[in-house]
């Protein structure tokens, strides 16, 4: 998981409303800093943890499970599909794009760019 990678899940532990508009992340002058369009700043710390809005941190245990510690918890399950326990789940489709299920409403496409930095999700 990269730092990009990582700025998706900052809507699923910022944002209650996964299908606003215009969400967005792209990294600062600092590569290990993203700066998302709710103000969030996502960190990533030289033991691979990152912090969300200097609040929430996320981490791996030995089994390769995101522990988050606001409680939320996260796991790969048999179809490719990263679950979280607070009902949302992300799966990794080609390339850069990824998709957002959330526990109700409509699902994202959220797409990640290398050369513009950038992670922005849209309605999918």
């Amino acid at each position: 998981m990269n730092l990009m990678e990582a700025t998706i899940f900052a809507i699923l532990i910022s944002n209650p409303d996964p299908s606003a508009a215009g969400f967005g992340c792209r990294l600062t002058n600092d590569p290990k800093e993203a700066l998302c369009s709710n103000d969030l700043v996502v960190k990533e710390f030289a033991d691979g943890t990152l912090e969300f809005g200097g609040k929430v941190r996320v981490s791996k245990n030995r089994r390769r499970d995101l522990i988050f510690s606001n409680g939320i918890k996260a796991y790969f399950d048999s179809f490719g599909w990263l679950r979280f326990s607070n009902g949302y789940a992300v799966r990794r489709f080609e390339g850069n794009t990824f998709h957002v299920v959330p526990p109700q409403g409509e699902q994202q496409v959220c797409r990640y760019t290398a050369p513009d930095k950038i992670t922005r999700c849209t309605p999918g």
